[in-house]
């Protein structure tokens, strides 16, 4: 198996999603960062592409919270995003990965195929494939090898990666689908999750379930 990591950031149980804190309380919010984590993992597993797979945190809780398995949980040493994923690059690259491909952690509705289809895109190396969310940001990011380009997450994210990628003269592709380019940031998004998964096939749409509060319950069926 050629040595291809996933890497899948969390900003950590209680900071993250701090624009949903006025829908659901700490308790709550934290059960669905956890759901969402538990899919985009199930995703990886499913498309059996990778020889390791990491979960980068601050949150020391999350290893222990997300029953994550011994040596898949890297402490993340730094502040903010980019510091984790420029972490889990070095990391991968020192153990001889020949790609990486970085997903957020709020993309509940990926599928392992999704992964394949970006992975079937394998014309040149050095390469970067780039997904982006409806949002302007980069839902999940390959790069082949590893440490061809710097992350640079942020506002508009996934036009920043392309313009760096193109700059350099990189093979660029972009690859998206209604379910690489959906992510959960609002309570909007609660709304349209419950909506595109009624009968809870994923660990966040149960989890939604229990629960989405009462005033947005009553959008759902608008």
């Amino acid at each position: 198996m050629t040595r291809d990591f996933a890497v899948i950031p969390v900003k950590g149980l209680l900071e993250s999603k701090s624009r949903l804190s006025r829908s659901l309380g700490s308790r709550d919010k934290k059960k669905l960062i956890l759901a969402m984590l538990k899919d985009v993992l199930t995703s990886v597993e499913e498309s059996e592409l990778f020889s390791r797979v990491l979960v980068v945190s601050p949150d020391l809780n999350v290893k222990a919270e997300a029953n994550l398995p011994d040596g898949s949980f890297l402490p993340q040493e730094g502040q903010g995003l980019n510091a984790g994923v420029r972490q889990s690059t070095l990391f991968a690259t020192r153990e001889n990965a020949a790609s990486v491909v970085v997903l957020l952690a709020d993309i509940p509705l990926v599928e392992g195929r999704d992964l394949k289809e970006l992975y079937s895109v394998r014309d040149n190396v050095p390469r970067v494939v780039l997904s982006p969310s409806l949002k302007g940001g980069t839902n999940v990011m390959v790069r082949v090898p590893p440490d061809i380009m710097p992350p640079a997450y942020g506002r508009w994210s996934y036009s920043t990666h392309l313009r760096a990628a193109q700059r350099t003269g990189l093979a660029v592709y972009s690859v998206s689908n209604p379910r690489l380019s959906f992510d959960i940031d609002t309570p909007e998004d609660l709304i349209t999750m419950r909506r595109r998964d009624p009968h809870g096939r994923t660990h966040t749409a149960r989890c939604l379930q229990q629960v989405t509060p009462p005033h947005l319950v009553a959008r759902i069926s608008k």
